[in-house]
């Protein structure tokens, strides 16, 4: 169904050095409140906290807390800052040798981000589909409610069957297991993904210096 020169790319850690969610949302949210929220879950108590929760619920309390603060804005206003933040705060963060990869191909992008982030960098890249975590509207207002795709991923790239991939994400190893052809970008984690693909053939990997935040 899907040529041979079709890539999924992942987008936060692989397109750019960035957690696009959170850093979108401290882009434009000034609130005390979210600030508290941030400084809670930057803490030893909040992180573990979180990861409790979600091991066993499997929901992101940090994530949809922070999200619930873009209820309000309008689709529209959503659209011109997801804009302004790939210019100001995405660009000058991209992964060179990720971006260099990416010509010539079909670029089908895939990441947990928000589908107002994901649909901005898929204008930009010509990318010909885009599958990200949805955000909820009600009469074009946001509700601060969203749809998490890793939850449904599996369900959703069920059908992609002849692709390359680029991730620096260990939840997507189905996939990379499954490649043509396997671009993984490492933080200090290379022999991990080592040990995990065993010595799969057709893969390659990108070693980024800067820490993961």
């Amino acid at each position: 169904m899907k040529t041979k020169n079709t890539i999924l790319v992942d987008i936060c850690w692989t397109l750019f050095s960035s957690n696009t969610t959170f850093d979108f949302l401290d882009f434009i949210v000034q609130d005390k409140g979210y600030i508290r929220m941030r400084k809670f879950y930057s803490s030893w108590f909040g992180r573990r906290f979180n990861l409790f929760i979600y091991k066993i619920f499997h929901h992101d309390c940090q994530r949809s807390h922070g999200i619930k603060y873009l209820q309000g804005y309008t689709y529209q206003q959503l659209q011109q800052l997801a804009e302004q933040f790939y210019h100001e705060y995405l660009l000058p963060r991209r992964i060179a040798p990720v971006w260099t990869l990416l010509e010539g191909r079909e670029i089908i992008l895939v990441s947990g981000t928000l589908d107002i982030i994901a649909q901005t960098i898929a204008s930009h890249l010509h990318a010909s589909a885009y599958h990200a975590s949805k955000l909820h509207y009600q009469d074009n207002i946001c509700t601060g409610q969203y749809e998490d795709l890793l939850l449904t991923k599996k369900r959703v790239l069920q059908h992609y069957t002849v692709y390359d991939i680029i991730t620096d994400n260990l939840t997507d190893i189905d996939l990379v297991r499954r490649a043509q052809h396997a671009t993984i970008v490492t933080y200090n984690n290379q022999k991990r993904w080592e040990k995990l693909l065993n010595a799969q053939q057709n893969t390659t990997y990108i070693h980024v210096t800067q820490s993961r935040y």
